[in-house]
């Protein structure tokens, strides 16, 4: 009997360990940085994911979900939407302070869509052409060609937005410059949770 006994307090004592285990909170990511990522060019994107924490070779973006983030001078595309299979997609919380955003909101989540960007700009031409890019998180950069030379606006918007597996982010795109202030470059600043967390903190 004391042996049964015996068993069934270590069959509770492992439920219970179970139980306390299945309520664990998802932890949030760690915060990350990507400086002076030259995006020049007028033709290529370059791809980020944000689980491998690198930028990938991707030849079939709409394709492929190696990817969650791509570049293009000041334009931005998610994998979803019109852009790609994933789940990508994105909202500005429209608050400028990092430390002020907790949590990933709830709603408000817009996906990638078509538009015009700028393929070549030749003396005072430019070519522009229908693609797919997140109108949300292209709000980053104002660029006045107006009066040149251009005046260029980094609005410091905080971004939440769905990687392509669906897992939340948090991005600040916070210089369009090189070091040398050369323009043309993004840096950024993003914590990807990877757990599933919908926290921040």
């Amino acid at each position: 009997m004391k042996k049964i006994g015996f068993l069934m307090l270590l069959s509770i004592l492992f439920i219970t360990a179970c139980d306390k285990d299945d309520k664990e909170p998802a932890l949030p990511g760690d915060v990350k940085e990507q400086k002076f990522i030259d995006v020049r060019s007028y033709t290529d994107w370059k791809y980020f994911s944000f689980s491998k924490g690198e930028f990938v070779t991707v030849t079939d973006y709409q394709n492929d979900l190696s990817w969650d983030i791509a570049f293009h001078r000041g334009d931005v595309r998610l994998n979803g939407g019109a852009s790609g299979k994933g789940k990508g997609e994105a909202v500005n919380t429209q608050k400028t302070d990092w430390n002020a955003v907790t949590e990933a909101p709830s709603s408000g989540y817009v996906k990638d869509q078509i538009g015009k960007i700028t393929t070549s700009f030749i003396g005072n031409g430019i070519t522009e052409e229908d693609q797919p890019f997140s109108q949300t998180l292209t709000t980053w950069l104002t660029v006045d060609t107006s009066n040149p030379p251009p005046k260029y606006t980094v609005h410091n918007w905080i971004y939440v937005l769905k990687a392509a597996d669906g897992n939340y982010v948090k991005l600040w795109i916070y210089d369009n410059k090189d070091e040398k202030n050369t323009a043309g470059y993004v840096s950024f600043r993003y914590q990807y949770n990877a757990s599933g967390s919908t926290k921040f903190i």
